[in-house]
């Protein structure tokens, strides 16, 4: 139990956008971060200005708040289930970053915390029911939606061993559907429910959350990609005598043509990426030793370029 406490709160090695000492900080580590700095606003400032960071639908219709619209996830009360919330994202958020990838897990983000909050405002004008306030949700949300992506694209996945990871996830939501029906806020039932949802089909759109039937638009799913038109003109073609039409002299001005990808080798490739994969679809993330990680990522990235 000890060595599963340690191998899901310990730091990965996930690319960073920049350094702080020898630590690469990453999107989680940024999210964590603004959490735990909102908590003290909250503390030392005062609600009135802690209050200018929760979502509330119609300050963002009405006032034109917009910036509720991205603030949400990092507003965080100084309580125990708030902060339990950014030390759960923080463990599982590494996870996630890590089989995502950098950028792709910033656009996972910011779909969810954009797309929710768009779809609550437009929905809080055609009911007062659903005109959302939110006080309480902290980065509790994203690291409910984190479980359920991870569930959807690990299936086979039980946590300490014992438990399937969607099971988690459903106990999760389930206790916060009760809670907030019983306190008559079906408002925020519906902000947790729509979240889920919008974090489900972006994490299939982009390459995640494959083990369930889920409507996908195919963004990334890990396939090699056509390579994008320079609008540079067709190369010129030879002519039947031999001269070649509007050729152009070669040299350390002109790059030379990319190399073609070896069908071959993307094959084996593929198939070494599919391995580990199943290694992790089997056993979890943590199953992988440290160079597996690293070979994962390189593969994942070969294919992806």
């Amino acid at each position: 139990m000890a060595q599963q406490f340690n191998a899901m709160f310990r730091r990965r090695p996930n690319e960073g956008w920049f350094q702080a000492g020898r630590f690469e900080v990453t999107t989680t580590d940024i999210l964590c971060g603004l959490a735990v700095v909102t908590i003290f606003i909250y503390g030392i400032l005062g609600v009135e200005d802690w209050l200018r960071l929760p979502f509330q639908s119609f300050l963002v219709r009405e006032e034109f708040e917009i910036w509720r619209l991205v603030s949400w996830p990092v507003a965080t009360t100084p309580r125990v289930w708030p902060v339990l919330g950014v030390v759960l994202f923080w463990a599982f958020g590494q996870q996630l970053e890590a089989i995502f990838g950098r950028g792709k897990f910033v656009a996972w983000v910011l779909t969810v915390t954009l797309g929710t909050g768009v779809v609550m405002t437009v929905l809080g004008a055609l009911s007062t029911e659903l005109d959302t306030t939110n006080h309480q949700y902290g980065l509790n949300v994203l690291f409910l939606c984190g479980i359920w992506v991870l569930a959807a694209t690990y299936p086979n996945v039980r946590w300490f061993d014992v438990v399937p990871l969607w099971a988690v996830a459903a106990v999760f939501t389930l206790l916060d559907v009760l809670q907030y029906n019983g306190d008559g806020l079906t408002g925020m039932v519906v902000f947790e429910l729509l979240a889920i949802v919008i974090a489900l089909v972006a994490g299939r759109s982009l390459g995640l959350a494959t083990g369930w039937p889920i409507p996908h638009v195919p963004l990334g799913d890990g396939s090699p990609r056509p390579r994008r038109s320079t609008g540079r003109k067709p190369s010129p073609t030879r002519s039947a005598t031999g001269r070649t039409s509007g050729s152009v002299v070669e040299g350390p001005w002109s790059a030379p043509p990319p190399p073609k990808r070896n069908p071959v080798d993307h094959a084996a490739t593929q198939a070494e990426l599919d391995t580990l994969l199943d290694k992790i679809a089997s056993d979890g993330l943590d199953s992988l030793s440290a160079a597996e990680k690293r070979r994962l990522n390189e593969l994942s990235k070969r294919l992806r370029d």
